[in-house]
C-alpha cells in the first residue's frame, strides 16, 4: 500500500524520487513526468514566496483541470498557502462574491474559457477583491516557472489548511470549507484501500481526472488521491461524454468515478463503452435502470458517501455487496477511523433502522469554514460534521434517504438558491424570487425559478433568464421561470422553497 506521510507534497517528492521518469500527467496528448511535475511545483512555490505569499495566505485559481492547476495546488501545499479554486464557468457575480470572501494574495487564471472572458472580469473586479497579483496562463504564468526551485519547504503542521472549496449554504456567500493535509490524505488513503479491495491488487493506477478543480471530487477524490497513489493522471479540462470515452479508450484506466448524471449522459450516446475495471459513483441514489446499465458495462460497481466537509468519501461499499442495495440508498461502511451516528431533531442518537440526520466524525472532517464562525458553529458539533442528510444505519452499513438542505444539485454541482435569487431581485419589477431544484432525468435536478412581480409591474421569463445568463454559470441559469401571483411563505415571511417545490411538483407531474 502507499506510504503514509503527513503532508501532501511529500507524496510528490516520494514518487519523483522513486522514478522521476514515470508519467504523472497526460493533458491533451502531452505527458509530464513526476520529475518534471516536482520541478515545476518547486519553481512555482519559490515564486509565490518571492511575491510575499505567506503561510495561511490564499492563492486562488480560475483554471480548468490542467497542469497549471496541479502546479498551483501542490505549490500551495509546500509553502502552507491555501489554494482556492474557482470554476472557469463562473461569471462576474460569482467571482466577485467568492474572491471578495477569500481575499487572495495571488490569482492564477485562464484569460478565457469557451465564451467566458475571465480576464476582463478579473480586471474589472480586481480592486473589489483586495487588489491581488493576477497571472494569466497566456501572459505571466510561465515566468513563475523560470526561477530557481524551492530550497526548503515552509514549516507546517499536518492540520494546516491547504485548500478551500466553496459548497452550499442557506444565505449569503456559500460556505468556504477548509481542508488540511490530514483531511485530504486521510480521505485519499481510505479511498485507495477501498479501490484495492475491488481491483484485487495494489499498484500505481491510471486515473481519469475529469471533474473541475472547484469541486471536491476533482481536487481531492481524483487529483489528490492520484498524487498519493503516484498515479498516471489523465486530465480533462471540461466534461464532455465524447472526450471521456476517448480517454477511457486510449488509456488503461483502472477505475472510472462519476455522479449518476454523468453515467446517464454516457449511456445516452448509445455507443460501445470501453473496458474499465471498476465504476464508482456517489452523490445521488442510483435508480434500478441506471444500475442495470452500469453493471452491464462493468461487472464491478462501487458506491460511496461523503461531502466537501469530509474532503470526499467517508464510506465505501464492499466487493461482496449485492449491488441491488444501491437502489435502496446503501452507500457502504465507514473508512477506518470514521464514526457515523444518526440523530433525531434533539441530537439524541437513534437505533438501527431509524431515520434521522447523519453526523460524521473522523480525520478527514474539516475543522470548519473560512471566516464564517456562525456557519462553523451550525455545521460542526462535538467534532462531528452535521451533514443535513437524512439516513439510517444497519450495523455498520449506511443508507441515505434524502436531504434536509434546500441546495440544488445539478449533476455534480451544488447550487445555492440565493445565488440565483440575488441576481433576479435586481430587476426592479420583481417582488419575490425563489429558486428550487426540479427533477431531471439526466442531471438529477435543474434550476427552476418562481417569481412574483411587484404590484402593477410586468415581467417575462426571457428577460429573467437573460439576466441570469449574464451573471451566472450556465448550470445555475433557470430552465423555467414561473411568473406567479403568490408563493408559499414561512412564518418569518421568507419564501418557503420546500412547500413551493412540493406544490410545483404536484402541478407539473399531475
Amino acid at each position: 500500500m502507499v506510504p503514509e506521510f503527513d503532508y501532501l507534497w511529500q507524496y510528490l517528492d516520494h514518487w519523483a524520487e522513486i522514478d522521476e521518469r514515470f508519467p504523472a500527467i497526460k493533458f491533451k496528448g502531452k505527458e509530464i513526468s513526476y520529475g518534471e511535475l516536482k520541478n515545476n511545483v518547486d519553481r512555482l512555490a519559490a515564486s509565490l514566496l518571492s511575491l510575499g505569499v505567506k503561510k495561511g495566505d490564499r492563492v486562488s485559481t480560475v483554471l480548468p483541470m490542467c497542469p497549471e492547476y496541479v502546479y498551483s495546488f501542490l505549490a500551495c501545499s509546500k509553502i502552507g498557502a491555501i489554494c482556492v479554486p474557482m470554476d472557469v464557468r463562473y461569471r462576474t457575480a460569482e467571482l466577485r462574491k467568492f474572491l471578495r470572501h477569500a481575499r487572495p494574495e495571488v490569482v492564477m487564471a485562464a484569460e478565457s474559457f469557451q465564451e467566458n472572458d475571465i480576464k476582463t472580469t478579473l480586471t474589472e473586479i480586481k480592486e473589489e477583491i483586495g487588489n491581488p497579483e493576477i497571472f494569466f496562463l497566456d501572459s505571466g504564468f510561465e515566468e513563475l516557472l523560470k526561477g530557481e526551485p524551492l530550497e526548503r519547504v515552509v514549516e507546517q503542521s499536518p492540520d494546516d489548511d491547504i485548500l478551500i472549496i466553496f459548497t452550499g449554504g442557506t444565505t449569503g456567500v456559500p460556505k468556504a470549507t477548509l481542508l488540511s493535509h490530514r483531511n485530504i490524505i486521510s480521505m485519499a488513503i481510505g479511498e485507495l484501500k477501498s479501490l484495492v479491495r475491488y481491483v484485487g491488487r495494489e499498484e500505481r493506477m491510471t486515473t481519469l481526472v475529469h471533474l473541475p478543480p472547484s469541486h471536491v471530487g476533482g481536487t481531492t477524490e481524483l487529483l489528490a488521491t492520484g498524487v498519493v497513489n503516484g498515479s498516471k493522471m489523465i486530465l480533462v479540462d471540461h466534461w464532455r461524454p465524447d472526450t471521456v470515452l476517448r480517454e477511457l479508450s486510449e488509456e488503461k484506466i483502472t477505475f472510472f468515478g462519476a455522479v449518476p448524471t454523468m453515467f446517464a449522459l454516457l449511456f445516452s450516446l448509445n455507443v460501445p463503452l470501453p473496458s474499465v475495471e471498476l465504476l464508482v459513483t456517489a452523490g445521488e441514489k442510483l435508480n434500478p435502470e441506471l444500475l442495470r446499465r452500469m453493471v452491464a458495462w462493468c461487472e464491478k460497481v462501487g458506491v460511496g458517501y461523503g461531502s466537501t466537509e469530509t474532503a470526499g468519501f467517508v464510506t465505501f461499499s464492499q466487493p461482496e455487496d449485492d449491488p441491488a442495495k444501491f437502489t435502496e440508498g446503501y452507500v457502504g461502511i465507514p473508512f477506518d477511523g470514521v464514526e457515523i451516528k444518526i440523530v433525531d431533531g434533539s441530537g439524541v442518537e437513534l437505533k438501527d433502522g431509524e431515520i434521522g440526520e447523519v453526523l460524521v466524525k473522523g480525520p478527514m472532517v474539516s475543522k470548519g469554514y473560512f471566516n464564517q464562525p456562525e456557519e462553523t458553529e451550525k455545521g460542526f458539533r462535538d467534532g462531528y460534521w452535521v451533514s443535513g442528510d437524512l439516513g439510517y444505519k444497519k450495523g455498520e452499513e449506511l443508507y441515505i434517504v434524502g436531504r434536509k438542505k434546500e441546495v440544488i444539485r445539478v449533476g455534480s454541482y451544488t447550487v445555492l438558491p440565493s445565488e440565483i435569487e440575488e441576481v433576479v431581485m435586481r430587476n426592479p419589477g420583481v417582488g419575490i424570487a425563489a429558486a428550487f431544484g426540479y427533477p431531471h432525468e439526466i442531471y438529477g435536478e435543474v434550476v427552476w425559478l418562481a417569481v412574483v412581480p411587484k404590484a402593477g409591474e410586468k415581467i417575462n421569463e426571457a428577460e429573467i433568464i437573460e439576466a441570469c445568463k449574464r451573471e451566472l454559470a450556465d448550470f445555475k441559469v433557470p430552465r423555467r421561470v414561473l411568473i406567479m401571483d403568490s408563493i408559499p411563505l414561512t412564518r418569518l415571511g421568507k419564501a418557503d422553497r420546500i412547500k413551493l417545490k412540493e406544490t410545483i411538483l404536484k402541478e407539473f407531474s399531475g
